[in-house]
């Protein structure tokens, strides 16, 4: 699943979903821009953020089966970032409404119930809480938190509401966190000086920057596979393409251009699995999982 537009603020972002087969299907309804997809515990299930056509307002929508279903309709607040609980039950993200003392959007972190659209605000604050991420096991929601800083990667606690600091870095942006297992993974800029994106693995103890990762070019969004291998977006080649990078060869090995997309595919008889750049016309197998 991937979204793609010539320019955030043309609002022509529009979401592609490719199965096995190699059937791309975009996802459309009364909506535009839409992006940031992410899949439940059912490839039936996606969810997703766009501008209601109606209302004029960011929302969230439910993809399931075919069926498009608007979860905060009207709601008269912005809606954005969402993502699946680790048990498909629930969706976190975040919340905005424009605020007069602070003459901005302000922004705070939710959870919502896709089956009651029953909304559960975590965080309430001036300033910005953005790009939320559970946690494996379903206890903590990691998320980007923009007040008084460029960017924060920092951690909250689902059943007290505490947060915790996971790294900051004076004058230096880091966002969008992204885990898997016990492994988190975030973006942030190369330096105070230099806005260039690498991207960062925290084990728990320590912060390991990715072997790929320059000055010279953009390394973001980490869409990890295992421990071993990723897909992430750069800009190498000039334009953001995908890549995938090998941790055992140390080399990344296919980068993809516009037009293309970078797929993890299973063999429902075999139960083998692989990674595949897939373009209209041709499956290229790049390795085997």
């Amino acid at each position: 699943m991937w979204h793609s537009y010539t320019d955030y603020f043309a609002l022509d972002s529009r979401l592609f979903v490719r199965n096995p087969d190699g059937e791309t299907i975009e996802i459309t309804g009364g909506f535009k821009h839409a992006m940031n997809g992410d899949f439940g515990n059912s490839p039936d299930d996606i969810v997703f953020m766009a501008i209601d056509s109606d209302a004029d307002e960011w929302d969230i929508y439910l993809y399931r089966s075919g069926e498009v279903m608007n979860l905060t309709e009207n709601s008269g607040f912005r809606n954005e970032d969402p993502k699946f609980s680790p048990d498909g039950k629930t969706i976190v993200f975040k919340r905005g409404e424009w605020s007069h003392d602070e003459d901005d959007f302000v922004y705070d972190l939710a959870i919502l119930d896709p089956e009651s659209c029953e909304v559960t605000v975590l965080t309430e604050d001036i300033g910005e809480q953005a790009m939320p991420y559970f946690s494996d096991d379903g206890k903590y929601i990691y998320y980007t938190d923009y007040t008084d800083s460029p960017g924060t990667i920092c951690r909250l606690q689902i059943s007290d509401n505490s947060t915790e600091t996971i790294y900051a870095e004076p004058g230096v942006c880091a966002y969008y966190p992204i885990v898997m297992g016990r492994e988190l993974y975030f973006a942030k800029w190369y330096s105070i000086d230099n806005h260039t994106d690498i991207i960062i693995r925290y084990d728990g103890a320590e912060f390991t920057g990715m072997p790929f990762n320059s000055p010279d070019y953009n390394s973001s969004d980490p869409c990890p596979i295992n421990e071993n291998s990723m897909i992430y977006s750069g800009t190498q080649n000039g334009s953001y393409d995908l890549y995938y990078f090998d941790v055992f060869r140390l080399r990344i090995l296919f980068w993809c251009r516009s037009g293309c997309s970078i797929s993890l595919i299973q063999n429902s008889k075999t139960g083998r699995r692989g990674i595949f750049a897939v373009t209209a016309d041709l499956i290229h197998l790049i390795s085997v999982l």
